[in-house]
């Protein structure tokens, strides 16, 4: 298939090696599996010419490691991105009619996060919403216009969206679920990491909240961390975010965070590019995995891209429950945990049998999360 993936999310965000990490898996996936693949990532420009013409080259830089540069366009919008006329872009990586082309000509167009907007969405045959942060996304699209319904197929890695308790907006849409994509071949199990390693995640340090149906969900991944503050001292083991918190720190977290036991390093100096990002998890001893709370609130089914990664690197991961468990197998390479002393009892028990856990971890990695798979589930979806 001629297929074209959308999005928005990397070029203008160089330094973030676990965002990058996390779409390389799908043109590379895709690319693998035999299809022709296109990815087309859309960026604002900055209104400052040299700052816009770093950013690209840093992008394809970048792309070209991975054998990806004759497969990426960027097209840099003068404007916020919520309008798209496709003759308002500078094309970079293709002349403008053979883009032309390959848009009329795509079976498929995979728009990830509603990245690509009206009128360019529509210049599409068949679209496709790929929805990676499950009740997020629904809720914001009830406020704000995303072109939702300028999709023919709608898919989602909320793994509960279906089920009967389930509280994520469908928006009057019918929702196929798939499983986070990793591309295995990228993600080789490392050895075991010692007992002096920490329990790591990386994550963003934010505070928003959404309103629906009068009440408050928090997608702040600093509220879901800062109910387990005092983890460290009860689990005695060490544990670690990667989290920009900043020195600025207004609502001072890292003295209470340090006060706690908690070690913290900064996100752009070990995760600030995938080759970082992956070897920061091989380092680690294992993923301590907080979801943003509205997933734990909707019972989404959430499960992380990072978590799978951790797996796949034979890195066991304990992390919160979201309704994950009724799919994926818990219990010796992933644990779930409910409150503070679950998760404790999670960790020590995986830092006293690590080398059942490690070897476990893979084994779910490679079972649950294949990424031909996850290709065939998204494809079916679509036809």
């Amino acid at each position: 298939m001629q297929i074209v993936l959308g999005n928005s999310s990397v070029a203008g965000y160089p330094e973030g090696g676990g965002v990058w990490s996390w779409f390389l898996q799908y043109p590379l996936a895709f690319k693998a599996a035999g299809h022709d693949i296109l990815w087309l990532e859309l960026l604002r420009s900055s209104k400052n010419r040299d700052q816009d013409a770093r950013t690209i080259a840093a992008f394809y830089d970048r792309v070209r490691q991975h054998g990806l540069e004759a497969n990426s366009v960027v097209l840099l919008f003068d404007r916020d991105l919520d309008f798209q006329p496709l003759d308002d872009a500078e094309v970079f990586g293709l002349d403008q009619h053979r883009l032309h082309c390959s848009i009329r000509e795509a079976d498929l167009l995979l728009n990830f996060a509603c990245a690509l907007r009206q009128p360019l969405l529509s210049m599409f045959r068949k679209k496709a919403l790929l929805d990676g942060d499950p009740g997020h996304l629904q809720i914001s699209a009830l406020d704000v216009n995303l072109d939702i319904q300028g999709h023919d197929t709608f898919l989602t890695v909320g793994g509960r969206i279906n089920a009967a308790d389930s509280r994520i907006p469908k928006l009057g849409q019918e929702w196929h679920t798939f499983e986070q994509l990793l591309y295995l071949p990228r993600w080789p199990s490392a050895a075991p990491a010692d007992r002096s390693r920490p329990f790591t995640s990386i994550t963003q340090w934010t505070w928003e909240q959404l309103l629906y149906k009068g009440k408050m969900y928090s997608v702040s991944k600093r509220d879901a961390y800062l109910r387990y503050i005092r983890l460290p001292g009860i689990a005695r083991c060490p544990l670690e975010l990667a989290a920009n918190i900043g020195m600025s720190d207004p609502a001072g977290d890292r003295p209470i965070l340090l006060a706690n036991g908690w070690q913290l390093v900064e996100p752009a100096l070990v995760a600030s590019s995938p080759e970082l990002y992956q070897d920061y998890i091989h380092c680690s001893r294992g993923e301590f995995m907080c979801p943003k709370p509205i997933h734990v609130d909707l019972k989404t089914g959430w499960f992380s891209d990072r978590s799978i990664a951790y797996l796949a690197s034979g890195r066991p991961v304990v992390a919160e429950e979201t309704g994950f468990s009724e799919r994926i197998p818990a219990g010796i390479g992933l644990i779930a945990f409910h409150d503070i002393e679950t998760a404790a009892a999670a960790i020590v028990e995986i830092d006293s049998n690590y080398a059942k856990h490690h070897r476990a971890a893979r084994e779910i990695a490679e079972a649950c999360f294949d990424w031909r798979q996850t290709i065939e589930t998204i494809l079916s979806a679509c036809t």
